[in-house]
């Protein structure tokens, strides 16, 4: 096909090439490119967050944030420019390398515009999305604990409260808030890299950007930034797992226990980040797993059996090793932990999930949430994600992709049902409004790889007709061509998302996430200062969160109201209103 499908890694299908010794000097070429790649993508993230320093606005004025984001898309757009001018040419020559650094580059500018809104929202104050209140006043909370010798809840993971800690001990003296303000930016601008380096691990430069970048746009989350992290990489790292257990009959037992250590390694930390996907993953990836290991038992024999055996204990031990500790305190926390906290899509129709919008309990759930869909109440874009979702279970439903997203997806999807029917019996949500996000991640993800795989099977079919008869094939995309308008596409797409991300997070008292932004902008750091754009310059002293280190008693019932929150429909008046009015109730 064309260069979308050039400098691929190890093919995404059952069955890989074997791999003979003279392969290893390739191999370690195309792992170091592939390091590279994400050093380029997280230097794009850093260098865009950082552009953002010359924006000059007020961030209290509507007018000013309208400013700052038309700002920053120029610069933007500048970036963009440069990255073709570099890329076209160079391709002439190398026709795989530049496209993938290209390709890296459009990934970290895509989580980097949105940190770089997110640090105009917060220009100067020192304090993070939502200053002390919230997940952000309890992360601190814990971060200091850990600085005075106290331990950290044993059911939530450890590594950010723990990297929150150091960098405040490390960078800014002591500042818990400053800190996790740095931090959350970091992790902001993460999302991009991280997701196209993950899917680089599957699928080829272009189609990573286009499949696994685009699948994030919708997690990008400024506020607790580190969960949807995980959720983005998750789904990939698992797919190379996959693909490791089915190439076993060729892999050499050294290798695959290589392969699997890596990985697990992989998996341990994105464990210790955040582990709630992996509960929502657990049931389509351990019935998945067993399917795959009867298929490599009937079908390639005892020695691939044991080599998929040998990748899943060096998966398993790493693992361990890295969160074994953390995983056995989880465990033994299971029974006495109990979720009543109400999302304000715990009010909604449970088969929605086309739109993640975050775990506030804000006004939302006081209106017609979600809007009626024009076939039977779903709507169209639901309908696009469950027609994606049918032609890549038809296209590719032995890809280790397709087969991981779609586990993990009908997972979620199980999970999700069980926990909403007995919310009520049990006064409990159990996190299961969050099953959403990964609901739509999961289904955006098997659109593009019905794109993908719909594509590939065009190529080949064009490739037979060429040698049959050459004269009626179309003419073929040149490759420079087609990144040209690969990039310059999806480079806007990005904008205009990270746009309209960070837009949701500038101070405002008019929505639920703008008013977090306005707790920053309006809250004194413990050194006294004040934001200049603060209200007639005027904030409120920081509070003590040793308290929300102690929990008060589970009242055993859920904390939102059984009554529905919508508003109440107009009665009508007169004796018609009422039998009206009675027929309704």
């Amino acid at each position: 096909m064309t260069s979308l499908q050039t400098a691929a890694p190890p093919a995404d299908h059952i069955r890989g090439p074997v791999r003979h010794r003279g392969s290893n000097r390739t191999t370690a070429n195309t792992f170091l490119l592939w390091i590279l790649e994400g050093v380029v993508a997280l230097a794009a993230a850093l260098l865009m967050t950082y552009l953002a320093r010359f924006v000059d606005l007020n961030p209290m004025s509507r007018i000013g944030q309208v400013s700052g984001l038309a700002a920053l898309q120029l610069q933007l757009l500048l970036v963009l420019g440069l990255v073709l001018v570099v890329c076209l040419p160079a391709m002439r020559r190398w026709p795989e390398t530049p496209l993938r650094f290209a390709a890296a580059t459009v990934a970290g500018l895509s989580s980097g515009v949105v940190a770089a809104g997110i640090s105009l929202a917060l220009r100067d104050t020192y304090w993070p999305l939502n200053a002390q209140g919230g997940d952000a006043g309890a992360l601190q909370a814990w971060a200091g604990a850990l600085m005075q010798g106290k331990p950290l809840d044993g059911a939530y993971p450890p590594m950010f409260p723990h990297l929150l800690a150091w960098t405040a001990e490390s960078f800014t003296g002591g500042d818990v808030g400053y800190a996790m303000k740095l931090i959350s930016l970091l992790f902001t601008g993460l999302l991009g890299p991280l997701a196209y380096m993950a899917w680089r691990l599957l699928l080829p430069p272009l189609w990573a950007l286009g499949i696994g970048v685009t699948a994030s746009l919708p997690m990008m989350q400024p506020y607790k930034p580190y969960t949807n992290l995980v959720l983005v990489a998750l789904v990939p790292v698992l797919g190379k797992l996959v693909q490791v257990l089915q190439r076993s009959k060729e892999l050499h037992r050294g290798r695959a226990a290589a392969q699997g250590a890596g990985l697990g390694l992989a998996i341990g930390l994105l464990f210790i980040l955040y582990s709630g996907w992996f509960v929502w993953s657990a049931l389509g990836m351990v019935v998945l797993t067993a399917l795959i290991l009867v298929r490599i038992g009937k079908g390639d024999g005892a020695r691939a059996l044991a080599t998929a055996g040998t990748t899943l204990a060096a998966t398993t031990v790493t693992f361990l090793a890295v969160a074994g500790t953390y995983l056995v305190r989880l465990l033994g926390s299971a029974g006495s932990t109990v979720d009543r906290y109400c999302y304000f899509d715990t009010y909604v129709e449970p088969t929605y999930f086309a739109m993640w919008r975050d775990d506030l309990p804000g006004p939302d759930a006081w209106s017609t949430w979600p809007l009626p869909g024009e076939l039977g109440g779903v709507g169209l874009f639901s309908v696009v994600l469950l027609v994606g979702l049918g032609f890549a279970l038809a296209l590719g439903i032995n890809r280790p992709s397709v087969m991981v997203t779609a586990a993990c997806a009908a997972s979620a999807l199980v999970m999700r049902y069980w926990y909403a029917s007995h919310m009520e019996k049990d006064q409990a949500v159990m996190l299961y409004p969050r099953t959403s996000a990964q609901l739509l991640y999961c289904t955006l993800v098997l659109v593009g790889l019905a794109c993908y795989l719909a594509a590939r099977r065009f190529g080949a079919r064009r490739a037979e007709a060429t040698v049959d008869a050459p004269v009626r094939v179309l003419p073929r995309f040149a490759p420079r061509a087609v990144a040209a308008g690969v990039l310059c596409a999806l480079g806007l797409l990005f904008g205009m998302a990270g746009s309209a991300t960070a837009d949701r997070f500038m101070p405002t008292w008019q929505n639920d996430t703008g008013h977090l932004a306005w707790y920053a902008q309006t809250a004194e750091s413990f050194d006294g200062h004040c934001s200049k754009y603060a209200p007639d310059h005027k904030c409120g002293k920081p509070g003590d969160l040793s308290g929300r280190l102690v929990q008060g008693p589970d009242q055993g019932t859920l904390g939102c109201s059984p009554n529905s929150p919508y508003p109440s429909r107009p009665k009508a008046s007169g004796v018609l209103g009422n039998v009206l009015t009675t027929l309704a109730d």
